[in-house]
């Protein structure tokens, strides 16, 4: 990388940085702090993902079930098997975080059509969000246990992982879709979301 894109990315994150430390002058920087401002990012992540694989299913809706059932390789060798991989890991990381059993995760039960999986995935994000945006500052700020092994996670950590998991994989069933035919994604990036949702 060129050495002036390296200063300039380093500028970047200095002003950046020093902004956020003007403004807040009650930010600390320790492992398990999260301010008013991470506490309102992590609803609005939620609310993007959700927005996000909204308008993902509805651009693969156009796909037939046998579009989706069709060999690709890629993580997961079909547009169903991505999908039901994104529906089941923000299923499993809201019954993680709400302390929920999960023996009816979506892999080990789930048999439906195309349209019902949307459907399911859809309802997994809609869930997601809304039990993110109920919880209080000190729940957000809560750290669970490690199970099988030490230390402990970070709730907000936990929902970070969660949408930056399904970010990933969006990106893949975009590919995938391209290979099926599919023409004309959306454009699902964070940036579009924050600018059609001025909050």
């Amino acid at each position: 990388m060129p050495k002036i894109m390296i200063s300039l990315l380093v500028l970047l994150f200095l002003f950046t940085y020093s902004d956020g430390l003007a403004h807040d002058h009650t930010n600390t920087i320790t492992s398990d702090s999260t301010t008013q401002r991470d506490e309102h990012m992590l609803v609005k992540y939620t609310a993007y993902n959700m927005w996000a694989n909204n308008e993902l299913a509805t651009w693969l809706s156009g796909a037939t079930e046998e579009d989706i059932n069709q060999e690709i390789e890629s993580s997961f060798s079909s547009i169903r098997k991505t999908m039901m991989h994104i529906w089941n890991a923000e299923y499993i990381w809201l019954r993680v975080i709400k302390d929920e059993a999960m023996d009816d995760a979506p892999n080990k039960v789930f048999q439906g059509d195309k349209d019902a999986l949307i459907e399911g995935w859809l309802q997994a994000s809609e869930d997601f969000h809304t039990h993110i945006a109920s919880m209080s500052p000190a729940e957000l700020k809560a750290v669970k246990p490690n199970k099988g092994r030490e230390g402990f996670t970070a709730i907000a950590d936990m929902i970070h992982h969660c949408m930056n998991h399904s970010t990933y994989h969006r990106g893949q069933l975009i590919t995938m879709g391209r290979q099926i035919g599919l023409f004309d994604p959306p454009r699902t990036d964070f940036i579009y979301y924050v600018g059609l949702h001025k909050n």
